[in-house]
């Protein structure tokens, strides 16, 4: 007797806004997530749409992201639009009854982050950041060393996120709209620093102050705009640990992302030598090696596995690893550190743990 059974359920995922980050998002879903299928896409601006369209297969394909978001052939969005529309369009999915996942920051500004984290702890639904390093084989190797006791007490991350210089002035006209290189760049870091440094454990306060600082090496423009195109930033955390940042729009040499941990019993460095694959070339300009010309390659696998533990979440109703709460105290966190640079003067944080913005 053969015994039949049901074809495995795959979450049926669509994907607002397929612009650089958000195709390579869909493409993940469409190829990359056997428990996931591809529902749709959608972008705001027609020659996108059709650009994405072209490279994925057939899936419906629309201007307004609202037609997916009631669609009933659509179980979860992952969202990849402009930041400025992050917040209402996670809203209205999850009042949908849809399950999100959400590319960082939430929201440029906070207020307009408080909302989401609101409603995601309103709702039965899944609500999960893309915070991908917490994805990334190393970094998730170094917080289980962490965690077997191999490192000690944990008590300063050093961490950078380089990203190659670019000529066309792209980042002139993003800027504008990203809130920033620390908030826009540098909450990963951030977000690393939070989870690494074992900071929750000392209660609802977890930052005491911090330093901000930041110069235009490449792209005085950003001075209007009050943005930077470097950026270092000291986080002082209230267990005594200390976080120390650099974020960079200039490195001529590749993207380049390192992260070292110390702890009381050892030490680990993740990235050292940014190098995208194991050839060594000796040639006529010496001996070189090659590193990632941008930040989707350092972490190509991250993302991948971040959108296939967002599958898991939603299929077995499991623990979201990187909610919102999470977000907005990183973007807590980097919004002081840009006041800080700004005007030049430490940012304080007070009991119930938000920044105290003179």
């Amino acid at each position: 007797m053969v015994t039949v059974t049901d074809t495995p359920r795959k979450l049926r995922i669509a994907v607002l806004g397929v612009g650089r980050m958000g195709l390579r998002h869909a493409l993940n879903v469409a190829y990359a997530a056997p428990r996931a299928e591809l529902a749709g896409i959608a972008d705001v601006k027609e020659v996108t749409l059709k650009a994405a369209a072209a490279q994925l297969p057939p899936t419906p394909a629309v201007l307004d992201s609202m037609d997916l978001i009631e669609s009933p052939d659509v179980d979860a969005v992952l969202i990849a639009t402009q930041t400025s529309t992050h917040a209402d369009l996670a809203i209205a999915a999850i009042k949908a009854g849809k399950h999100v996942l959400l590319e960082k920051p939430i929201a440029v500004d906070i207020e307009d982050s408080r909302p989401v984290v609101e409603a995601a702890a309103q709702s039965n639904v899944k609500v999960m950041v893309g915070f991908s390093r917490r994805f990334d084989e190393s970094l998730c190797e170094t917080k289980a060393m962490l965690d077997r006791g191999e490192l000690g007490t944990p008590y300063l991350l050093k961490s950078c996120t380089n990203d190659m210089f670019d000529p066309t002035g792209f980042f002139m006209a993003y800027s504008k709209a990203s809130g920033g290189i620390f908030i826009d760049c540098g909450i990963h870091d951030i977000d690393l620093a939070r989870w690494l440094l074992n900071t929750s454990a000392s209660g609802k306060k977890e930052v005491q102050r911090v330093f901000g600082s930041g110069m235009n090496a490449r792209h005085p423009e950003l001075a209007d705009t009050d943005d930077c195109d470097n950026g270092m930033g000291i986080i002082e955390f209230t267990n005594g640990a200390r976080a120390m940042i650099h974020l960079s729009r200039t490195a001529v040499h590749g993207h380049d992302t390192v992260t070292e941990l110390f702890g009381t019993e050892g030490k680990v460095i993740v990235n050292g030598n940014p190098a995208i694959n194991r050839l060594e070339i000796r040639d006529s300009h010496g001996v070189r090696s090659l590193s990632h010309p941008t930040y989707y390659e350092r972490f190509r696998e991250a993302f991948v596995n971040e959108l296939n533990t967002f599958v898991q979440v939603v299929l077995e109703d499991e623990r979201v690893p990187t909610p919102p709460e999470d977000a907005l105290k990183a973007a807590q966190i980097a919004i002081a550190l840009t006041h800080s640079f700004r005007t030049g003067v430490p940012v304080d944080f007070d009991n119930e743990g938000e920044p105290i913005l003179n």
